[in-house]
């Protein structure tokens, strides 16, 4: 089994408990244990991994996810942030199920992950045809967010749903969620909490100037397209929190399913619904 250890390398304690667990997994025979020098597609791709132990918190799992989409590895979180809702093991936790990762009897949850593209429309002198062009390109393990952005005026955006256009509303932006990134912005905004085993999408808008439009629940292999009637001069879009691109007019963004889904192994000693009690204290009565 090939195995690749990560750290947030601006965490000292990350970094100092990956080098101790890299010694202790090269005392279990057979395997091919490596310390990564960066979170990058360039360095999994050299090693190509079977498991990927990240060491940091939430936003290093959300870097990793994107650089791993399509790779045949399954990535463990190991917390060093604050909330460590994706990243769900602590060290000792880890060690505890050491020999049960090694044997592959740790379960696997199959993360359903977003594919985000900016298209380019401009039309061809002299012909009044349109030249459709493929512009920026990410994908995203939480969610997709169009920012109305400086100076903070409403934007006005289309929302096409397999090719049906189903509406146009002015408010501060869109999310389209993720079940695993339900629990982030989505929340935030008055979107529903979703299982992360159901293969759904979440569209939530941002403050909408209306009454009536509220979240909804589509089913995984639904394509989205959200067309910038107008918008303001920062408007951008976000993949994840972490990586941003300018969205201007002419412009139009198309969301679906990654071809294959983020392999996240399991903490067995924390179920999701634990996890929303214990971290976001989901249901519990209010407190004296």
């Amino acid at each position: 089994m090939r195995i690749a250890l990560a750290p947030n390398l601006d965490k000292s304690d990350a970094v100092a408990a990956a080098q101790n667990l890299l010694e202790s997994l090269r005392g279990h025979p057979g395997h091919d244990v490596r310390m990564m020098p960066t979170i990058s597609r360039e360095a999994f791709d050299a090693f190509d991994p079977d498991i990927l132990i990240l060491l940091g918190g939430d936003g290093t799992i959300l870097q990793a996810a994107r650089f791993i989409t399509g790779l045949r590895a399954a990535l463990v979180g190991i917390n060093f942030g604050k909330l460590g809702y994706l990243a769900s093991f602590t060290v000792d936790e880890f060690r505890a199920q050491l020999p049960q990762l090694l044997s592959g009897k740790l379960h696997i949850s199959q993360r359903l992950m977003l594919d985000g593209t900016i298209i380019n429309d401009s039309e061809i002198p002299g012909t009044g045809e349109v030249k459709r062009a493929a512009g920026f390109h990410c994908a995203a393990l939480n969610d997709i967010v169009i920012n109305a952005g400086i100076p903070f005026r409403m934007v006005q955006l289309t929302i096409t749903i397999n090719g049906e256009d189903t509406t146009t509303f002015r408010g501060d932006g869109l999310i389209v969620s993720t079940s695993s990134g339900s629990t982030g912005y989505n929340l935030s905004a008055g979107g529903p909490l979703i299982s992360p085993d159901l293969q759904a999408l979440v569209i939530t808008p941002i403050c909408p100037h209306s009454l009536s439009f509220r979240p909804v629940v589509v089913p995984a292999e639904t394509e989205i397209r959200i067309t910038p009637i107008r918008v303001n001069s920062g408007t951008h879009v976000s993949f994840d929190g972490q990586v941003s691109q300018p969205l201007v007019a002419g412009q139009y963004m198309v969301v679906r399913r990654t071809a294959k889904p983020l392999q996240l192994v399991e903490n067995p000693t924390l179920t999701h619904w634990q996890r929303l009690g214990s971290k976001l204290h989901w249901a519990q009565s209010p407190r004296a």
